[in-house]
C-alpha cells in the first residue's frame, strides 16, 4: 500500500495508549509508526474528540490530562480531516446506504473525503469494501 492514505478509526489510537491488552498495544503502535514514517496516516476531528474522551474517562487506567493532550499534539503527524457540514451530509448518505451507525458512517465519510484507500478499524467488518475503501482490522491476526 505504498503511498496510499490509511485512515485510522479511534480504537487503534486508543489501544496504542492502553496497557490493558499488551498485544494490541504493540500492534497499534506498529501500524501508527508505519503510517507516520510513510506519511500516509489520516484521522478526523471526530477521532481526536473520541480519543480524548476514551483515554481520559473510559479506560480502566485513564491517561492523565497532560499525557492525553501530548498524544493529541503528536497526532499532528497525521493529516487531520475536519468534520464539516459536507462531511455530515456524506455521513447521512453512507449511513442510509450501508445501514451503519452514524459514527461508523462518519469515519467512512471522512476517509472518503481524504481519498483514503483503507480504514483501520476494529468496529467495521474486516475485509469489506465500503464506498471503494477497504476495511482492515489491524488486530485480526491477534485473535485466535
Amino acid at each position: 500500500m505504498s503511498g496510499e492514505i490509511v485512515f485510522f478509526d479511534t480504537n487503534t489510537l486508543v489501544y496504542a495508549n492502553d496497557g490493558a491488552d499488551p498485544a494490541k498495544r504493540v500492534r497499534a503502535r506498529e501500524v501508527i509508526r508505519e503510517a507516520i514514517i510513510t506519511g500516509t496516516g489520516c484521522i478526523s476531528t471526530q477521532v481526536l474528540a473520541e480519543f480524548w474522551v476514551t483515554v481520559t474517562k473510559k479506560l480502566k487506567r485513564p491517561l492523565s490530562v497532560e499525557l492525553a493532550r501530548e498524544q493529541i499534539h503528536l497526532f499532528s503527524a497525521f493529516r487531520i480531516m475536519p468534520v464539516e457540514q459536507t462531511t455530515v451530509l456524506e455521513t447521512l448518505r453512507i449511513q442510509e446506504r450501508w445501514q451503519l451507525s452514524y459514527w461508523d458512517a462518519q469515519i467512512l465519510a471522512s476517509a472518503l473525503q481524504a481519498r483514503a484507500s483503507s480504514v483501520y478499524s476494529e468496529d467495521l467488518q474486516d475485509g469489506c469494501i465500503i464506498e471503494g475503501i477497504s476495511v482492515t482490522n489491524p488486530f485480526n491476526s491477534l485473535q485466535k
